[in-house]
């Protein structure tokens, strides 16, 4: 008995069920429902523009630092947002198995789930305690903000699988003193940071705790190491920063305004808007962050470590404070973003991961009693189940979400794509698409360049306007016929859908 329970102990054993537990929720939580759906659910517009970037590596230039966009409100439709990695390598890829949409969403999917598991071995290693390692490894699940983004098309999910894996790294170097853990550990961690800067905050965090141990604690051994992890820190946040004047000086040649690239910090909206946005993030988002429960956990976990702070492991509480006043510095910055993209909370994830680590720890210093342990493990096993539980329905719902107006004219192509094929349009050919709200989403589908026209904007004038620029057919999203007039008034009906014309405009 005692070698079997030795061998179940194994770190292999560990490691193999711990990928089970991802391979499990994956088909948990429904995610093998929408394996090869394309893009749908909340935030419809910003998934096109990830699966646009894309598909426009594919379709004309593999240039990795000229991304492009299917919209030509831009210069030749070419716009740049965060690192265009995971992008690229789906294009190539493309080449492969074609243009299919689970192409992209594995992609992130593995970069996040890899993150995950990383931290569950960060998680191992420091608390030495495989069933609190678990616990660390899937409370995220319980967010569905995470379990919706983990399996889609946006950047910040690959961002975070990222860092989480380069803190592990970076604590592998800490412990053994291996060089090529540190390159790596640092090498995730700029990556992730390219993919959204927001995520600089973890590189920066870390070589902030090695600058604090030779300025205070100057007894700590391996000060040359330290500078080591320092210099690599400035590395890090030197090549963010240089990509990030790439993204300003490529949008500014190309007179691209497609993604904001920039700030958008408290002070720079009024009381009521303040209180607005706040109302929205504890009421609206709040438990799509994560489950109401397993935020007091993490209240409770905070305030347990400051009340024996000094029961605490010091290099854990010193980065601790690094990383809050860092994440609160991001949330103040970027805090009119967080009304509308509820994606913004991933950012908030390994400090909140570290924190659990950290008052796990403290416990551990305090009290070695098994059956105080066992309580506490079992009431976080419990919460965690449960909290599984209640995220399920509500990613269900996400990706069940009914057509609204930013989804409507690229899911409506997407019905009628086989037909619409059929008519062997020029490849090379340019479409209004009206009336879209999606910068790329019926363009996307269509695969075509062009422009697309909200409601307001409708009319002779406009599709004129865009015909003298290149374009060489309307597609209408309407029935209305005072919107099909202005078709026939500027081109000739070359086909008629299901909820839509297209028109070959007049030379």
């Amino acid at each position: 008995m005692i070698n079997y329970l030795k061998k179940l102990y194994n770190p292999w054993t560990q490691n193999i069920f711990y990928f089970l537990i991802l391979v499990f929720l994956f088909f948990y939580l429904g995610l093998d429902n929408v394996f090869f759906m394309g893009p749908k659910g909340i935030h419809f517009m910003r998934q096109t523009d990830s699966l646009s970037f894309a598909s426009n590596y594919f379709n004309f230039d593999f240039n990795f630092f000229k991304p492009q966009l299917y919209n030509l409100k831009n210069i030749e439709g070419k716009a740049i947002c965060e690192f265009p990695i995971t992008y690229y390598l789906t294009a190539l890829l493309y080449q492969i198995f074609g243009k299919q949409f689970f192409i992209q969403r594995l992609l992130h999917l593995l970069i996040a789930y890899f993150g995950a598991f990383c931290f569950f071995k960060l998680a191992h290693s420091v608390l030495k305690d495989y069933t609190y390692a678990l616990i660390i490894g899937t409370i995220i699940f319980t967010s569905t903000v995470f379990n919706y983004y983990s399996f889609n098309y946006l950047p910040d999910m690959p961002a975070l699988g990222l860092c989480l894996a380069g803190g592990f790294f970076i604590y592998k170097h800490q412990k053994l003193q291996t060089n090529k853990a540190l390159l790596i550990g640092y090498i995730l961690l700029t990556i992730g940071s390219l993919i959204k800067v927001t995520y600089t905050i973890y590189p920066i965090g870390i070589a902030g705790l090695s600058l604090v141990s030779i300025l205070f604690f100057k007894r700590a051994p391996l000060v040359q190491n330290q500078k080591k992890v320092i210099l690599y820190g400035l590395v890090s946040v030197a090549i963010v920063a240089t990509w990030n004047l790439y993204i300003i000086y490529y949008n500014s040649i190309y007179d691209s305004h497609s993604f904001n690239t920039k700030a958008l910090p408290i002070w720079n909206i009024n009381h009521e808007k303040i209180l607005y946005v706040w109302d929205i993030c504890t009421n609206y988002w709040y438990r799509q962050y994560l489950p109401k429960t397993i935020f007091r956990f993490i209240y409770a976990a905070f305030f347990f470590q400051l009340i024996f702070i000094k029961k605490g492991n010091l290099n854990l509480l010193i980065l601790l404070g690094i990383l809050f006043i860092g994440n609160l510095s991001y949330f103040i910055l970027f805090y009119s973003q967080f009304i509308d993209h509820d994606y913004y909370f991933l950012v908030f994830f390994p400090l909140i991961l570290l924190l659990l680590i950290s008052a796990f720890k403290t416990l551990q210093n305090i009290s070695q009693n098994v059956f105080l342990h066992t309580i506490v493990k079992a009431v976080f096993i419990i919460v965690i189940i449960s909290g599984i539980n209640f995220s399920k329905p509500r990613v269900y719902k996400r990706f069940s979400a009914k057509i609204d107006k930013y989804s409507q004219a690229g899911l409506i192509i997407q019905q009628n794509q086989n037909e619409i094929n059929n008519l062997k349009l020029d490849f090379g050919s340019k479409f209004i698409i009206a009336p879209d709200y999606c910068q790329n989403g019926g363009l996307f589908f269509l695969d075509k360049k062009g422009w697309n026209l909200t409601p307001d904007q409708i009319s002779v004038k406009n599709i004129n306007e865009l015909k003298d620029k290149g374009a060489n057919y309307l597609l209408l999203i309407s029935e209305d016929p005072e919107v099909i007039a202005k078709g026939d008034s500027t081109g000739t009906n070359i086909f008629k859908g299901k909820e839509l014309s297209i028109f070959e405009l007049n030379p």
